[in-house]
């Protein structure tokens, strides 16, 4: 039996978020005529930051476009920033390249579906709780049957 097991399908996503990383870089360059590029997220993954309304009327999914009115774009190994406005007022946004979902570049008639998984998200009331609390919920670090594959 072999010890290791390929995790291909880890692979493939870091691959997908490489072609996303390379996408924003391009963008951040793009001077004139920037492509437009769609971005869905889940903002119950740890590490996405963004201002409390945000999070309130966005809760489980949050989609962002990028074209010609965004601000402050920096892009990481692991994540990238934006700065956009909602409501004539100018918010930092912070997504990892884990708690995207899909990333789509309509001009190019090309699109991206991510499948992270399911430990990465936390639901607002784990994350009250742990917050308020000296209890540490275990559930997401378990595995689950399919996992066991791994």
């Amino acid at each position: 039996m072999r010890e290791e097991i390929m995790q291909y399908h880890l692979w493939v996503e870091e691959g997908k978020y490489s072609v996303v990383r390379k996408a924003l870089q391009r963008l951040a360059k793009e001077t004139k005529a920037p492509p437009q590029l769609y971005f869905t997220f889940d903002p119950r993954v740890s590490g996405v930051q963004m201002d409390k309304m945000l999070c309130a009327k966005y809760a489980e999914e949050m989609t962002i476009l990028l074209h010609d009115q965004f601000w402050n774009l920096r892009i990481k190994e692991d994540l990238f920033s934006v700065e956009l406005a909602f409501d004539d007022q100018q918010y930092l946004i912070v997504v990892p390249f884990r708690s995207l979902r899909s990333f789509i570049d309509p001009d190019a008639k090309f699109a991206l579906q991510f499948y992270p998984p399911k430990e990465e998200i936390l639901t607002q009331l784990e994350l009250d709780q742990e917050r308020n609390s000296k209890v540490i919920i275990l559930d997401r670090f378990r595995k689950n049957s399919s996992e066991s594959l791994e």
